[in-house]
């Protein structure tokens, strides 16, 4: 969907390039990025290509502990291409995904190695409130969760746990931070969802 270069203290350490894919499992009611619901059709870039674009910015990671940057959309619907992107260099940089991890494990786990720190958009730990929020459920997500948690990976995981009016509240948010924090996580972005 697009390259962002020159990015700083948005998404991971020093500067960053982010990568946004297009597709969503979900359907969020205040998606903050509507536009990757409609694919275009002249979007598609080969591994090789988008190496190459990213690369030019390889000095900016080395000096300031940055990186490359997958969002979207759901960069876990695209495990195939991200590891090509890897493994053609980009795996010497700082990884980080930013996701609403509800892709089912099996599809995604081959990235588990390359990713350095994951951006989590849990919405609310809450079946229902998550339903009516996304349109869908959210066991997937917290099935991946309790994985990644089992490989000792927990603290590499940054949730954002965000206020949405009319959906959450205060305490729905608190239960939420309880439920993750027995799983094993530590990690916490507390916000208010903007809507336009």
């Amino acid at each position: 969907m697009g390259v962002d270069r020159l990015r700083m203290g948005t998404d991971g350490h020093g500067i960053t390039t982010l990568v946004a894919f297009y597709n969503c499992s979900l359907n969020c009611k205040f998606c903050l990025n509507k536009k990757c619901h409609i694919i275009e059709s002249d979007s598609t870039v080969s591994s090789i290509e988008l190496y190459n674009t990213i690369k030019i910015d390889q000095l900016y990671f080395a000096a300031t502990g940055g990186g490359l940057t997958f969002g979207g959309g759901e960069p876990l619907l695209q495990p195939s291409f991200i590891q090509d992107v890897l493994e053609l260099g980009a795996k010497d940089w700082h990884t980080t995904m930013e996701t609403s991890l509800n892709v089912p494990y099996e599809e995604w786990y081959s990235l588990i190695e390359y990713v350095d720190e994951w951006i989590v958009d849990i919405k609310d730990m809450n079946p229902s409130i998550y339903k009516r929020y996304t349109s869908k459920d959210n066991a997937v997500v917290i099935h991946n969760l309790k994985k990644i948690a089992d490989l000792g990976l927990a603290k590499r995981v940054l949730i954002r746990l965000p206020f949405i009016k009319g959906f959450n509240t205060e305490s729905d948010i608190r239960s939420s931070y309880h439920k993750l924090e027995q799983i094993g996580y530590s990690r916490f972005d507390k916000f208010s969802y903007k809507v336009i």
